[in-house]
């Protein structure tokens, strides 16, 4: 098939995930206010049990495959071969999953009272049968991703306004946050027709190791980044897991708009692993790096600076207590997006996902530890520091094991017009918060300055990609 232009898709990508990320950050400020700390802890819990589930449920199909599918797309026999055994095991899987899940809910006593809650939020795996949107990514068709995005994200906004109007209103906003969350699997299974076919034979047995090793690790991770909410749900109560499950969304928001422009050259990436052409595949890498850094460390530097004017803005007075949290946290953002780039993309595209493994299990043993020692005394702050820790051992592990496959060359101008840039922009954030005083209301003035001046920087120095792009909007008029 006739690859798709990478730039079009980027900017599909970092439309979609943008909106995406910003759908959790503008209803959970509207959700806040209404469900209070108490109803927003509550469904959070809920929904990371469920999401256990669904983890184990998709196996590692959401990473391998993008990855099979890139590799196998150019003919339609083995397209739809590749697709339709993927399918079947994640249908198995997914089958398994939801009877263990509603045996579990309905059978531990520790359910009992909210087993209604946590019926209703069984709707993700039961969806989870038609997440097939690895096929998609694997073909490219970022535009269909996106456009689908919009349209279940904007239904499920106004369905919360509509409906979710008091603290008594939480089954409610569980219900439209499934749909929410998994509604897009539907619009998937409509438009596969006109990509595959029934093929002849069906082979599962050649993905089931790539496939459990991801899954494996997929539970590791999971293990880390999940066990904090049940942990200080345990020590602390629903209230606590409200403070730390905000400043998550912030985090993993911010992230997610961070890797969208270079999440789209893992297709590409794994094609040309396979056929061999290593000098491209370096310079996607060259590439995804320059725009990593160019958006990651200005991102993470703003949330630690601005964080106790985001969390009253976005939350309310009640979720004062998360401020020192979302400061910790926002380190994951540059940490998060290098291991995603250097690890899992390399490291999946030359089919060493054992080294994902491996390192997704030194991150759960160190993050179980830390959250057993830091989070009884420090609650949701011991919870984030016990992330941050986990995070940057599984960052260096993957690095570590990846360094071999690519060979990254880096401009050191590039590099300086990045710093420079930063520096003015931290000078410029002290600076207004120091005129404009610390009301609540000039986090918006003060964010708009910072990213005018990092930008405008950043121009002046007329720093690579920043030409390029502007090279491109003049050849568009």
């Amino acid at each position: 098939m006739e690859k798709k232009s990478l730039a079009k898709n980027s900017a599909f990508n970092l439309a979609y995930k943008g909106f995406t990320a910003l759908f959790p950050l503008v209803t959970t400020t509207y959700i806040s206010r209404i469900l209070l700390p108490e109803g927003v802890g509550r469904v959070a819990y809920a929904n990371t049990i469920v999401s256990y589930f669904v983890f184990v449920a998709s196996l590692g199909l959401p990473g391998y495959g993008v990855k099979a599918i890139a590799q196998n797309n150019e003919k339609k026999e083995e397209r739809s071969r590749t697709f339709f055994e993927l399918f079947l095991i994640n249908l198995t899987s997914t089958l398994v999953c939801l009877a263990a899940y509603y045996l579990l809910i309905s059978s531990v006593p520790h359910f009992e009272g909210r087993r209604t809650l946590f019926r209703i939020m069984g709707l993700m795996l039961v969806l989870n049968i038609c997440n097939i949107d690895w096929f998609y990514q694997g073909m490219e068709e970022y535009a269909f991703i996106a456009v689908r995005g919009f349209i279940v994200k904007i239904i499920s906004f106004i369905a919360m306004l509509v409906f979710v109007r008091g603290p008594e209103d939480d089954l409610i906003y569980a219900l439209i946050l499934c749909v929410a969350t998994a509604g897009n699997n539907l619009p998937n299974v409509l438009r596969l027709p006109r990509y595959v076919s029934l093929p002849r034979g069906i082979r599962v047995r050649q993905h089931m190791r790539p496939v459990l090793v991801l899954l494996a690790s997929a539970l590791a991770t999971e293990i880390y980044t999940m066990l904090d909410t049940v942990m200080l749900e345990y020590f602390h109560g629903e209230v606590s897991v409200g403070y730390y499950s905000n400043p998550v969304k912030i985090v993993r928001m911010t992230y997610t708009m961070v890797i969208a422009l270079v999440a789209v050259f893992y297709p590409r990436i794994s094609f040309y692993y396979k056929r061999g052409e290593v000098e491209k595949v370096n310079g996607l890498l060259e590439r995804g790096t320059k725009i990593l850094l160019l958006l990651a460390l200005p991102c993470a530097a703003g949330l630690v600076l601005t964080a106790d004017l985001i969390v009253p803005l976005l939350f309310g007075e009640a979720f004062l207590p998360s401020v020192r949290t979302l400061q910790i946290l926002g380190v994951l953002v540059l940490v998060f997006s290098v291991a995603y780039f250097y690890g899992h993309i390399v490291l999946t595209s030359v089919c060493m996902e054992r080294m994902i493994l491996r390192a997704s299990i030194a991150g759960a043993l160190i993050n179980v530890t830390a959250n057993l020692i830091l989070i009884p005394t420090y609650r949701q702050e011991g919870a984030a520091i016990a992330s941050v820790l986990a995070e940057l051992v599984v960052t260096g592990i993957l690095l570590w094991h990846a360094r071999k496959f690519f060979l990254l060359r880096m401009d050191m101008k590039y590099v300086n017009t990045i710093r420079i840039s930063l520096f003015l922009m931290v000078a410029a954030v002290v600076f207004f918060r120091e005129w404009l005083g610390e009301e609540t209301w000039t986090a918006v003035p003060v964010i708009a300055a910072a990213v005018l001046i990092y930008f405008g920087s950043l121009v002046l120095q007329k720093n690579e990609l920043m030409m390029e792009l502007a090279e491109k909007l003049k050849r568009r008029k």
